[in-house]
Parts: structure tokens; C-alpha cells; sequence
């Protein structure tokens, strides 16, 4: 019989770098890895976003191996009269903003051991102060131990993702495709050379390729968000500058592991669309993007992803993954790829679910819920006198 789980809490900087080579061995063995659990993501997100709060993370070991994560950092929520605290896992939200940059947020725990460790989750709460604790990435239908689940007050808005095996050639892509994204991914390429332009994609993939590259990046982004003709309404997530630094600052170390790649799409010499996209193991994940709108007509959009999966599959990559909905939310434009749909959802415990509970009934708060997606926190204070 195995040793029960030791679960151990890690409050400091320190303490957190000493866990790199731990932490990043657990991501291989997660039901769906990705750059977003990696001990890189999580320490950069950190030092960019973790002022004013502070680190939790728990540890939980079998005879002193590491067998899971819990990337907590606690918050204090809510008016001052309702002051409370909250578990959330690092890159839940960045500051003053709802939805942070980590499009596939879940807990370190191993798929082998996900009951053991929510079991030890669940002993570890009981004897300790919280009031709120974000479960994050619950794979649906999800089963929580028993002292878990009596503890949800809040579920939250489903997130999807979709994505899709690639085959071993991008001709087999797109005989695959549905016929109006097939005529897509055909005409717009060859509308870029129909009307003489010369079309080539510029791949940065080392720590000193990626700097120059991002803000070419950041550049077009926000040209993209600006654009008053767009059919699609864009906004601008780096418009603010702790995001670019985040972006600054994890990406080229991501890049040196081989899980950063940024494509820039060149038409007659001058980019004029930029895709970027993250890699584990044999899967790619398109991340976010920026073009011209000067060149809409010609979806140098499309044309940037297209070229940047051709460079995927060339390379022997075997998964295409689109998160949450893409960069805009968009699901109609990832199914076209005739991909297979995920959902997880955030499930939101209290400490005294019963008296919660009581909170989420009142009408501006299931308001609030409705409109918003609100989290515990929004509704504490919708819940606040005045």
C-alpha cells in the first residue's frame, strides 16, 4: 500500500524557484499538457501579477516525490465590509482584469492520481483558514471528492476547446476540411500571388529572435484592435503594459524550451500579420494574433495560420489545439477546422456554503451572474449595502 499524500505549502520566492525541475516533470503526465502549467508560465505570471497578494502553493508528495501541484495565490475579495479571501490559481485573472492571458488554466495534478489528490485538496481545506477556493480547468463531467463537492457554491460559464489530429501532410488537412473552409484555406493564398505579391513566413523561435519579433507583434495587435472597418469586433489585451511585460519576459524562455514559436507573415518583404503559437510535445496551440488591416481583403490572418501549420506539420506535429474559443471567443471559426470539442469549467467552494449560498440568491447578484459571469467576488460586492 502507497504512503499518503504530505501536503506542504510553498509561501515563497524562493521556495518557488526550487521547484522548477520538479514541477515541469508532473506537466507530461496532465490529461491535456500545455505551456500554461509549466513552472515557467506560472513563476513569470507571478512577478508580473502577483503584487499585493499572496503565493500559496501547495505541494503534495508521496514518500518525498512530488505527485502534484495546487498553484494557489491567495486574494483578498470583496467590499471592505465583506472583506474575504481567496484560493485562486496563478493566471486566474491579472490584475483589475477578469480574464488573464492563460487560456488553459488547470491544477498540477496528474490525471493517475487526480482522486488521490483531490482527496488530500480536500483534508488539507479542512484544517486551514479560507473562505473562497477557484478550482480552475475541471474537465466535464468532473467527480470531486465527497467534502469537495458539498462545497460548490458556483459553477462557472462552460469554456470550450477545440482541437483536432493533424495528418502527416497538409494537402490531407485540407481534403478534410468542410468545402467552404476548404475554399478558404485554397483562394486566399492564391489570391496573394493572382495579384503578383511574393508571400513567405518568417519564423522566430530563439530568445534572441523573439524580442524584435513581439513587437512587431504588439504593433499589429493593436492595428487590428483599431481597425473601425473590421467585421469582427477585436480587442486589444496588450494594451497594457504589465501584459506586455509578462509576454516580454515568459516568452523567450518558453522559446528556449522549444514551446514558443511566432510567425510573421511577409507579403512583398513587409510583415504584415503575425501569429503566435505554443508547443508541447507534439501538439500546437494557436495563441494569439495580429495583422495590416490595410490587407483584410486578402485574410492575411488565415494566411499567417495556414503558413504557421504548414510549418507544424513539416516538422512532424500531430495535434492542432485552438483555446477557449480562440482569441476571440470565436467557436464557429475553430469547428471549421473540424475539430472535436472539450469543456472544462471553474467551479468556485466555500468555506460556509450554506450562508454563500444565501448571498448567490439574491436577485442583483443572480443578475450580476447572468450578465457578467461573475465571479464570488463581483458578487459580494453586488451583495454590499450601497
Amino acid at each position: 500500500m502507497s504512503s499518503a499524500m504530505q501536503v506542504h505549502e510553498v509561501t515563497t520566492a524562493d521556495g518557488f524557484d526550487a521547484l522548477r525541475d520538479e514541477w515541469n516533470a508532473l506537466v507530461p503526465r496532465l490529461d491535456a499538457p500545455s505551456p500554461f502549467q509549466t513552472w515557467e508560465w506560472n513563476r513569470a505570471w507571478w512577478r508580473h501579477f502577483g503584487a499585493g497578494h499572496r503565493l500559496r502553493l501547495l505541494t503534495f508528495r508521496r514518500d518525498g516525490a512530488l505527485c502534484g501541484v495546487a498553484q494557489f495565490h491567495e486574494r483578498r475579495i470583496g467590499p471592505r465590509v465583506l472583506r474575504r479571501s481567496l484560493l485562486a490559481p496563478l493566471g486566474w485573472e491579472d490584475q483589475r482584469r477578469r480574464q488573464g492571458m492563460t487560456e488553459q488554466s488547470q491544477l498540477v495534478f496528474p490525471a493517475a492520481d487526480m482522486d488521490e489528490l483531490l482527496a488530500a485538496l480536500a483534508r488539507w481545506l479542512d484544517t486551514h483558514r479560507w473562505t473562497f477556493v477557484q478550482l480552475a480547468g475541471m474537465a466535464v463531467p468532473f467527480e470531486l471528492p465527497q467534502r469537495l463537492s458539498q462545497r460548490v457554491v458556483l459553477t462557472g460559464k462552460p469554456n470550450s476547446f477545440y482541437g483536432r489530429a493533424l495528418p502527416a501532410t497538409y494537402a490531407e488537412l485540407v481534403a478534410g476540411l468542410g468545402k467552404s473552409m476548404r475554399d478558404n484555406v485554397k483562394y486566399y493564398p492564391k489570391l496573394l500571388e493572382r495579384t503578383g505579391h511574393s508571400v513567405s513566413l518568417r519564423v522566430a523561435n530563439t530568445p534572441e529572435t523573439i524580442p524584435p519579433a513581439l513587437d512587431v507583434f504588439f504593433a499589429l495587435h493593436r492595428a487590428r484592435a483599431n481597425a473601425t472597418a473590421a467585421s469582427i469586433a477585436h480587442r486589444d489585451k496588450f494594451a497594457w503594459r504589465d501584459r506586455r511585460a509578462f509576454l516580454a519576459d515568459v516568452a523567450p524562455m518558453l522559446a528556449a524550451q522549444g514551446q514558443l514559436r511566432i510567425g510573421l507573415l511577409e507579403v512583398d518583404g513587409a510583415t504584415v500579420a503575425v501569429q503566435i503559437w505554443l508547443e508541447y510535445g507534439t501538439a500546437m496551440f494557436v495563441y494569439y494574433t495580429g495583422w495590416d488591416p490595410a490587407w483584410s481583403k486578402y485574410s492575411v490572418q488565415l494566411v499567417a495560420t495556414i503558413e504557421c501549420i504548414k510549418n507544424g506539420i513539416a516538422r512532424g506535429l500531430g495535434r492542432l489545439e485552438f483555446l477557449r474559443g480562440g482569441a476571440d471567443g470565436n467557436d464557429q471559426r475553430n469547428e471549421r477546422w473540424e475539430t472535436q470539442r472539450r469543456v472544462r469549467v471553474n467551479l468556485t467552494l466555500a468555506r460556509r456554503p450554506a450562508m454563500t449560498r444565501l448571498v448567490l440568491r439574491i436577485p442583483r447578484v443572480q443578475r450580476r451572474l447572468r450578465l457578467g459571469g461573475a465571479s464570488v467576488g463581483d458578487a459580494l460586492r453586488t451583495a454590499a449595502p450601497g
